[in-house]
Protein backbone atom coordinates (compact mmCIF):
# COMPACT_ATOMS: atom_id res chain seq x y z
CA UNK A 1 0.00 0.00 0.00
CA UNK A 2 0.94 3.47 -0.92
CA UNK A 3 2.48 5.94 1.84
CA UNK A 4 -0.20 7.84 3.73
CA UNK A 5 0.09 11.67 3.39
CA UNK A 6 1.24 13.71 6.23
CA UNK A 7 -1.85 16.45 5.59
CA UNK A 8 -5.09 15.81 3.99
CA UNK A 9 -7.15 18.57 2.37
CA UNK A 10 -10.76 18.54 4.35
CA UNK A 11 -11.87 22.12 2.45
CA UNK A 12 -11.28 25.23 0.95
CA UNK A 13 -11.47 28.78 2.01
CA UNK A 14 -14.36 31.04 0.42
CA UNK A 15 -15.41 34.30 0.34
CA UNK A 16 -15.49 36.85 3.78
CA UNK A 17 -18.27 36.76 5.81
CA UNK A 18 -19.11 39.81 7.08
CA UNK A 19 -17.01 42.50 8.10
CA UNK A 20 -14.43 41.10 11.30
CA UNK A 21 -12.72 38.74 9.34
CA UNK A 22 -15.17 35.57 9.50
CA UNK A 23 -15.03 33.51 6.07
CA UNK A 24 -16.70 30.82 4.74
CA UNK A 25 -15.37 27.29 4.05
CA UNK A 26 -16.37 25.03 1.13
CA UNK A 27 -16.21 21.18 2.49
CA UNK A 28 -14.32 18.53 1.27
CA UNK A 29 -16.14 16.12 3.96
CA UNK A 30 -19.34 14.53 4.12
CA UNK A 31 -19.94 16.56 7.61
CA UNK A 32 -19.66 19.90 7.50
CA UNK A 33 -19.68 20.21 11.41
CA UNK A 34 -15.92 18.81 11.45
CA UNK A 35 -14.48 22.22 10.89
CA UNK A 36 -16.28 22.61 15.04
CA UNK A 37 -13.73 20.55 16.49
CA UNK A 38 -11.02 22.02 14.94
CA UNK A 39 -8.42 24.50 16.77
CA UNK A 40 -5.91 24.71 13.91
CA UNK A 41 -5.48 24.32 9.58
CA UNK A 42 -2.74 24.68 7.62
CA UNK A 43 -2.63 26.00 4.56
CA UNK A 44 0.20 25.96 1.75
CA UNK A 45 1.28 29.41 1.14
CA UNK A 46 4.23 30.73 -0.95
CA UNK A 47 5.41 27.23 -0.56
CA UNK A 48 5.17 27.26 3.17
CA UNK A 49 2.97 25.58 5.46
CA UNK A 50 1.28 27.40 7.76
CA UNK A 51 -0.33 26.83 11.00
CA UNK A 52 -3.53 28.90 11.28
CA UNK A 53 -5.51 28.77 14.78
CA UNK A 54 -9.39 29.09 14.96
CA UNK A 55 -10.94 31.35 16.91
CA UNK A 56 -13.90 30.06 16.59
CA UNK A 57 -16.09 28.09 14.00
CA UNK A 58 -20.20 27.79 13.46
CA UNK A 59 -22.19 26.03 10.75
CA UNK A 60 -24.33 28.39 8.87
CA UNK A 61 -26.93 26.92 6.33
CA UNK A 62 -25.00 23.95 5.44
CA UNK A 63 -21.80 25.84 5.34
CA UNK A 64 -18.85 26.12 8.03
CA UNK A 65 -18.09 29.95 8.80
CA UNK A 66 -14.82 30.38 11.16
CA UNK A 67 -12.73 33.33 12.57
CA UNK A 68 -9.28 33.11 12.32
CA UNK A 69 -6.99 34.18 14.38
CA UNK A 70 -5.35 37.37 12.88
CA UNK A 71 -7.48 38.30 10.41
CA UNK A 72 -9.86 40.80 11.57
CA UNK A 73 -11.50 42.37 8.53
CA UNK A 74 -12.92 41.28 5.39
CA UNK A 75 -9.96 42.55 3.47
CA UNK A 76 -7.12 40.57 5.74
CA UNK A 77 -9.35 37.04 5.34
CA UNK A 78 -10.13 38.07 1.76
CA UNK A 79 -6.10 37.10 1.00
CA UNK A 80 -7.24 33.14 2.21
CA UNK A 81 -9.74 32.96 -0.29
CA UNK A 82 -9.04 30.24 -2.56
CA UNK A 83 -6.55 28.54 -0.18
CA UNK A 84 -7.35 24.85 0.54
CA UNK A 85 -7.22 23.91 4.17
CA UNK A 86 -5.32 20.86 5.60
CA UNK A 87 -5.03 19.07 8.72
CA UNK A 88 -2.69 16.53 9.68
CA UNK A 89 -3.51 13.06 8.61
CA UNK A 90 -3.43 11.94 12.11
CA UNK A 91 -6.86 13.82 12.25
CA UNK A 92 -8.18 11.97 9.99
CA UNK A 93 -11.49 10.37 10.70
CA UNK A 94 -12.03 6.47 9.71
CA UNK A 95 -14.45 6.57 7.31
CA UNK A 96 -17.57 3.99 6.94
CA UNK A 97 -17.50 1.48 4.76
CA UNK A 98 -17.60 1.97 0.92
CA UNK A 99 -16.17 6.18 1.87
CA UNK A 100 -12.51 6.66 0.35
CA UNK A 101 -10.34 9.92 0.70
CA UNK A 102 -9.56 11.29 -2.51
CA UNK A 103 -6.02 10.58 -2.18
CA UNK A 104 -6.81 6.68 -1.71
CA UNK A 105 -8.43 7.05 -5.21
CA UNK A 106 -6.17 9.28 -7.21
CA UNK A 107 -3.48 6.72 -8.84
CA UNK A 108 -6.10 3.65 -9.00
CA UNK A 109 -6.48 1.74 -12.38
CA UNK A 110 -9.99 2.18 -13.85
CA UNK A 111 -10.71 -1.14 -15.32
CA UNK A 112 -14.02 -2.14 -17.13
CA UNK A 113 -16.09 -5.08 -16.74
CA UNK A 114 -14.91 -6.60 -19.99
CA UNK A 115 -11.36 -5.61 -19.62
CA UNK A 116 -10.82 -2.49 -20.84
CA UNK A 117 -8.44 -0.22 -18.98
CA UNK A 118 -9.58 2.95 -19.39
CA UNK A 119 -6.74 4.71 -17.22
CA UNK A 120 -5.46 5.96 -13.73
CA UNK A 121 -7.54 8.21 -11.91
CA UNK A 122 -5.90 12.15 -11.73
CA UNK A 123 -8.07 13.63 -9.94
CA UNK A 124 -11.72 13.65 -8.09
CA UNK A 125 -13.86 16.57 -9.13
CA UNK A 126 -16.34 17.32 -6.21
CA UNK A 127 -20.26 18.21 -7.43
CA UNK A 128 -23.32 18.63 -5.81
CA UNK A 129 -25.40 16.04 -7.94
CA UNK A 130 -22.41 13.61 -8.06
CA UNK A 131 -18.55 13.50 -7.82
CA UNK A 132 -16.50 12.49 -11.09
CA UNK A 133 -13.22 10.72 -11.69
CA UNK A 134 -10.89 12.78 -14.35
CA UNK A 135 -8.92 9.68 -15.82
CA UNK A 136 -5.73 9.71 -18.04
CA UNK A 137 -5.77 7.38 -20.95
CA UNK A 138 -3.09 6.57 -23.21
CA UNK A 139 -5.97 5.25 -25.20
CA UNK A 140 -8.74 7.46 -25.18
CA UNK A 141 -7.00 10.59 -23.56
CA UNK A 142 -8.75 12.35 -20.33
CA UNK A 143 -12.10 11.45 -19.45
CA UNK A 144 -14.34 11.60 -17.00
CA UNK A 145 -16.65 8.93 -15.35
CA UNK A 146 -19.48 9.80 -12.97
CA UNK A 147 -19.23 8.49 -9.06
CA UNK A 148 -22.58 6.75 -9.36
CA UNK A 149 -23.09 3.08 -7.38
CA UNK A 150 -24.67 1.54 -10.31
CA UNK A 151 -21.62 2.39 -12.09
CA UNK A 152 -18.87 1.01 -9.42
CA UNK A 153 -18.32 -2.90 -9.59
CA UNK A 154 -15.77 -3.00 -6.64
CA UNK A 155 -13.36 -0.36 -5.43
CA UNK A 156 -9.59 -2.22 -4.42
CA UNK A 157 -7.35 0.90 -2.49
CA UNK A 158 -4.91 -1.95 -1.99
CA UNK A 159 -4.45 -3.46 -5.01
CA UNK A 160 -5.45 0.62 -6.76
CA UNK A 161 -7.59 -0.66 -8.70
CA UNK A 162 -11.69 0.01 -9.70
CA UNK A 163 -13.61 -2.02 -12.12
CA UNK A 164 -16.73 -0.10 -13.60
CA UNK A 165 -19.54 -1.02 -15.44
CA UNK A 166 -20.01 2.21 -17.52
CA UNK A 167 -23.47 2.97 -19.45
CA UNK A 168 -23.32 2.60 -23.03
CA UNK A 169 -22.09 5.41 -25.29
CA UNK A 170 -20.15 6.84 -21.96
CA UNK A 171 -16.25 6.43 -23.60
CA UNK A 172 -17.71 8.41 -26.70
CA UNK A 173 -18.96 11.46 -24.94
CA UNK A 174 -16.48 11.94 -22.18
CA UNK A 175 -13.37 11.64 -23.96
CA UNK A 176 -11.29 14.90 -24.88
Amino acid sequence: MSKLPEYIIVGCFGRPRGLSGEINITPETDDPERFLELDDVYVVIEGQRRRLHLESAAVVGSRPVVKVEGYNSREEVARLTNLSIEIPMALARELPEGSYYQFELVGCQVIGIDGVEYGVIEEVLLYPANDLYRIKSDKFGEILFPVVDRFIVKVDIDKKTIIIDPPDGWIEINKD
